[in-house]
């Protein structure tokens, strides 16, 4: 009896386990995960990057908070759209649940969304936007990015205030009229395009005379934005007065180049995006001002939508969008008057 009654209990807590075990291997089946796809237009642009470790870190926060396994792999296209064409293709192969793109040429978009449509998975384009029409040839494609012309009018506003307090001390030869140059981002970009014209007509209607030296495309680059400055300093040694640039990055390469060629008096130069080192510059007054063109904001819309979309297929709620498309974060003035505040 006594050996017969071990067994049982042997054979129960055999059972036991063996339930236990399987209600285990149920529960983590039942786990939710989900893969996210980001490919990037380029590796050395700081401030996509920035936005590109604020997908990653968001992601990560908010699985954590929901209990949802996530998967998050990061591609670099070296610029080349055909390369990101493969990046797509490969990441729909994998089946991940959204892919995040940067994309590389935004007119050119129609394989990317011509895939993502053919296999059904959603596409968050961010930071370049694409052409509307295009992003109208799926129910499952959105943008997360910011308004240009805000940007543009915020750089006029502060070159405005800029001259209304130093107007004299601007204008190197007198002559009533501000000489500037322009360093642009990208031929054909838009943001180049409106970020441009915009600037230019908001100082304008502001009553300020402009005058043009040289308008020259960076790229992007801090490098490029040194080389090509530096060549028109070769020419108006004296002359240049106030620089615009499309960007933070090409604003930090105008002021390498003001500092090496040894100007005596240092041009009003003025930047997009908010980068920590252009708002030292800022602190330090060798640039007058920047659109913080927030990556941490950028970050956090995409990485919350990457998962609602994932999980119920659709943007959370509480994210309002633009025709059902179009998530844009405001750009805030950043100048003297405020730049301790966002310095880190």
């Amino acid at each position: 009896m006594l050996k017969r009654f071990c067994g049982l209990l042997l054979t129960l807590a055999i059972a036991t386990s063996f339930v236990g075990c399987k209600k285990e291997a149920l529960q983590e089946r039942d786990r939710l995960s989900i893969k996210v796809g980001v490919t990037m237009y380029s590796e050395f642009d700081p401030f996509t990057e920035d936005i590109r470790h604020n997908i990653e870190d968001y992601l990560t926060e908010y699985g954590q908070k929901k209990d949802i396994d996530i998967t998050t792999t990061v591609v670099y296209s070296g610029k080349n759209q055909l390369v990101q064409n493969d990046q797509v293709e490969d990441f729909i192969e994998k089946n991940y649940d959204v892919i995040c793109v940067n994309i590389v040429d935004r007119t050119d978009a129609t394989v990317i969304i011509e895939k993502a449509k053919s296999a059904d998975i959603p596409i968050i384009f961010f930071n370049r936007e694409v052409v509307e029409d295009d992003l109208n040839r799926f129910n499952k494609l959105y943008y997360v990015g910011a308004k240009p012309e805000e940007s543009g009018q915020i750089q006029g506003e502060i070159v405005l205030s800029e001259l209304k307090t130093r107007f004299a001390d601007v204008d190197l030869n007198q002559d009533g009229v501000i000489q500037y140059v322009m360093l642009e981002g990208e031929a054909g970009h838009q943001d180049s395009i409106v970020r441009s014209r915009v600037s230019v007509e908001t100082i304008v209607n502001g009553g300020v005379e402009l005058e043009r030296l040289g308008d020259e495309i960076a790229n992007w680059d801090r490098q490029q934005a040194h080389t090509k400055l530096t060549a028109l300093l070769q020419g108006y040694p004296r002359q240049i007065e106030l620089v615009i640039a499309n960007d933070d990055n090409m604003a930090l390469g105008a002021v390498d180049a003001l500092k090496q060629f040894g100007v005596q008096t240092m041009p009003m130069v003025v930047g997009v995006n908010g980068q920590q080192e252009a708002m030292e510059e800022i602190s330090n007054g060798n640039i007058i001002g920047t659109a913080l063109n927030d990556a941490d904001a950028k970050g956090k819309i995409i990485a919350k939508m990457a998962i609602g979309i994932a999980v119920s297929g659709q943007v959370p709620k509480d994210i309002k969008l633009d025709q059902d498309k179009y998530y844009y974060v405001p750009y805030v003035k950043i100048d003297r008057n405020n730049v301790e505040t966002y310095l880190k």
